[in-house]
């Protein structure tokens, strides 16, 4: 290799290759990396030898692509030559000097959807489908369904999602191929490409294990069903949707498991932790857990109850959907068509001697007056409510109708909660941060600090540097003034204020807090939490 040649690569020089952990320093220097051609040039100049030294599932998370091989170095085709996480991870995954090529993202794309053979046994599979796939007449060959070689890939699809602790499968449909992500610790990461071709008998497939309607195609529709993964029953919620490009389906992954947790798996600090323990022996009055869509309030809910005596008390839920079966809880799930709402639900569990009270959601103003009055009439009520802080979820209460007086005499306590991912073990390395989040840090832990943990990717977090989830949370437990602040009209900024003073932990001071004992990155709390610099 010539020294102009020298001048133009990202050297990586002194890597080996890794067996164990990644955690040592590469020296980086980054420098002017040639041009690529593109499209069809970039699929055809791959080679079988170079696409062997990086694995799937890599190449989709840093969308970059491995072209050839000279000597001890990797050509590699990436849209930014100078992500030095994606550079370093694609150096101790092949043991080599990596030299970066400029491409599109899209070509760079559509080159791993050409060469990576995703998921081999599912393509396999799904090679040895016989689809009638004529444009002149929408009628499907419903045998083909039953097609054997379909059922095992859909299997596949989905023992693979287990197996990445996916929450959800997403089978979208795009204009030329079938897109197939998982849902991993929060974040959608796209795992294979299938043929169009197959489409129709996917979904159809799907839609008979839901027992739902495979002739409707132009209606949305939910469903569900059971499938047994080594040895373990998993249940699986399925929704599917018409999009411009055909039925779209996502399968939410049910795994019992992950939802019986008790309150010292949930990833409360210790203070905190004995604050919302503390609520939940009062007696009766009303607990909310607010946060958006996929911040685990079910999963809090949950574990409060679970922590609680389900023997002296009758615990009861009501739900949309019951998504678990708990021993010694009674559950009512959600039936509009049958005239149970969360509303007349709750009405129906007064009459039933309750002791503790499980509301899937307050999302409208009778749901909300009525688990008011219940938490009045001397029982423990919890339920979930969609607002962005503690605060906010008193005043969603006020929009939905509920008079300030009533919730300061009903209201004892507020969780506010979002879920963060854990940086990975096995591949954290400690390194400089941006400018950005050293400041937010600085701003909520009083302390300097340059350099936080980080992860490049390997292996056991499927390359993407975090593993699982932990929560970050708020918790406004109410007081004699807060009440009286309520009731006189106060905005939420003076309670907010109030709250702070009597010793509430923001959700991004909680964050950092973690940050500070190296479980995640800055990054991922500014992500999940908004902050005033």
């Amino acid at each position: 290799m010539d020294s102009k040649n020298d001048k133009e690569e990202i050297a990586l020089s002194g890597v080996k290759p890794v067996e164990k952990s990644t955690t040592s320093k590469v020296p980086l220097e980054i420098n002017n990396p040639k041009q690529s051609s593109t499209g069809k040039m970039l699929r055809q100049m791959a080679q079988p030898e170079a696409i062997m030294l990086i694995p799937e599932v890599l190449a989709r998370r840093y969308n970059a692509v491995p072209i050839t091989i000279s000597g001890k170095t990797l050509e590699v085709a990436m849209s930014d030559p100078s992500d030095i996480l994606t550079l370093e991870a694609f150096s101790i995954q092949s043991g080599m000097r990596i030299k970066p090529v400029i491409a599109p993202a899209r070509d760079i794309r559509d080159a791993i959807d050409f060469n990576y053979k995703a998921y081999g046994e599912i393509e396999r599979q799904i090679s040895s489908i016989s689809l009638s796939t004529s444009k002149e007449s929408d009628k499907m060959d419903y045998d083909a369904i039953i097609d054997a070689p379909l059922v095992k890939a859909l299997n596949l699809i989905i023992s693979e999602g287990i197996k990445a602790r996916a929450s959800d499968i997403h089978i979208e449909p795009e204009e030329r191929r079938l897109r197939v992500r998982y849902r991993i610790d929060g974040t959608l990461q796209d795992m294979m490409s299938l043929p169009m071709d197959i489409h129709a008998a996917l979904i159809s497939r799907i839609k008979i294990l839901a027992n739902m309607n495979i002739a409707d195609h132009f209606r949305a529709q939910d469903g569900q069903f059971t499938t047994d993964t080594n040895g373990r029953k998993i249940d699986i919620r399925v929704a599917t949707a018409p999009t411009v490009n055909g039925e779209m389906s996502v399968l939410r992954i049910l795994d019992k498991s992950t939802a019986m947790m008790d309150l010292s798996e949930l990833g409360m600090l210790p203070d905190s932790q004995q604050k919302f323990e503390h609520l939940l022996k009062i007696p009766y009055g009303m607990i909310l857990v607010s946060g958006p869509t996929g911040a685990g309030k079910t999963t809090t809910l949950y574990a409060a109850v679970n922590s609680l005596d389900k023997m002296g008390r009758n615990i009861i839920t009501i739900e949309d959907p019951a998504e678990y079966r708990f021993e010694d809880i009674n559950q009512i799930q959600v039936n509009t068509q049958a005239g149970i709402t969360f509303a007349s639900g709750l009405r129906s569990i007064l009459r039933l001697d309750p002791d503790v009270i499980l509301v899937g959601e307050i999302r409208d103003k009778e749901t909300a007056n009525i688990a008011v009055q219940s938490a009045l009439t001397g029982h423990l009520l919890l339920s979930s409510i969609h607002s962005n802080d503690t605060v906010g979820a008193i005043f969603r209460l006020m929009d939905l109708g509920v008079e300030p007086f009533l919730i300061a005499s009903s209201v004892i306590g507020v969780l506010a909660q979002r879920m963060i991912r854990k940086v990975c073990p096995d591949c954290q390395q400690t390194i400089e941060a941006p400018a950005l989040e050293q400041i937010a840090y600085e701003n909520e832990m009083g302390e300097k600090r340059s350099h936080f943990i980080y992860a490049s990717g390997c292996k056991t977090c499927g390359y993407t540097g975090f593993l699982r989830r932990t929560g970050i949370y708020e918790i406004l437990a109410m007081s004699d003034n807060i009440r009286r602040m309520i009731v006189k009209g106060a905005n939420p900024s003076d309670i907010r204020e109030q709250a702070l003073k009597e010793g509430m932990v923001t959700m991004i001071n909680d964050g950092m807090r973690k940050v500070q004992q190296s479980i995640t990155t800055p990054s991922e709390i500014l992500r999940n939490v908004y902050n005033e610099l």
